[in-house]
C-alpha cells in the first residue's frame, strides 16, 4: 500500500508540474543568444541576393521558440524556417515550415528576436533560416561561427546564397550573427494524465493479486 501511494504522489507531481524550459542552443552572440558580438557589415537582402543559415538539430525533439538576429532598422519583417533538401555541400532550403510570428526588438544594440509558435524541430535534421527581404541583415566573414549551446548538441551548417529567387545556391564564407532558442517537447497534459492513471491502475491491480 505504501509502495502504491508513492506511485500516485510522484505521478501526479508529474502531470501538475509538465513545464517547457527554454533555452538557448546554439549562438554566436553569447549565452544569453542577445549580445550583439558581431563586426559585420550588412546589405539588405531581396529576391536577388538571399542568404540561408542552416543547422542541425541534437538527439531530442524541440519546440522552436526563437530566432534572433543583428539587424540595421526597424519594421514589421520575419524570419522563415525551411525544410533542408540535398545533402552535404548540396544541401539547400527546401520546402517553408514557417515564419516568425511576432518580433521583439532587444534592448541590445541592433538585436531582434523573432518569435516562433507551434514549431516542433525533429531530432537530428536539418534546417534552414532565412530572413524576410527588404531589411539589412548583418554578415561577416570574421565573426565566430554559433556554437551549440546548454549541451544542446545543435550545429551550425553553413550559409548559403541564392542570386536568382531559390532556383539556385552557393556556399559563401559570410555567416550571420545569430541565436536559436528552443524549448522542450512535452505531452498535451490530458495524455500524460491518461498515461500516469492507466500505469497505476495497473500497479494496483496487481499489488492486489
Amino acid at each position: 500500500m505504501k509502495l502504491f501511494k508513492i506511485v500516485v504522489f510522484a505521478a501526479l507531481t508529474m502531470v501538475s508540474g509538465v513545464s517547457l524550459q527554454a533555452a538557448v542552443v546554439l549562438s554566436n552572440m553569447g549565452a544569453n543568444g542577445l549580445t550583439d558580438t558581431s563586426s559585420a557589415s550588412g546589405s539588405d537582402l531581396t529576391t536577388s541576393l538571399l542568404f540561408a543559415a542552416g543547422f542541425t538539430t541534437g538527439s531530442v525533439d524541440q519546440q522552436l521558440d526563437r530566432v534572433s538576429l543583428v539587424v540595421s532598422g526597424t519594421g514589421s519583417k520575419s524570419v522563415r524556417l525551411y525544410s533542408n533538401t540535398g545533402t552535404g555541400v548540396s544541401a539547400v532550403p527546401g520546402s517553408l515550415l514557417s515564419s516568425s510570428v511576432t518580433t521583439t526588438i532587444s534592448a541590445t544594440k541592433s538585436v531582434q528576436s523573432f518569435d516562433f509558435t507551434g514549431v516542433t524541430l525533429t531530432a537530428n535534421t536539418k534546417y534552414w533560416i532565412l530572413p524576410d527581404t527588404g531589411m539589412k541583415w548583418f554578415r561577416t566573414v570574421s565573426d565566430t561561427a554559433p556554437t551549440p549551446q546548454n549541451g544542446s548538441g545543435f550545429t551550425f551548417d553553413g550559409m548559403r546564397r541564392s542570386t536568382n529567387n531559390q532556383v539556385s545556391w552557393t556556399s559563401p564564407a559570410q555567416r550571420y550573427t545569430i541565436s536559436v532558442s528552443t524549448s522542450e517537447v512535452v505531452p498535451e497534459p490530458a495524455l500524460t494524465s491518461l498515461l500516469c492513471f492507466g500505469g497505476i491502475a495497473l500497479i494496483r491491480r496487481r499489488m492486489k493479486k
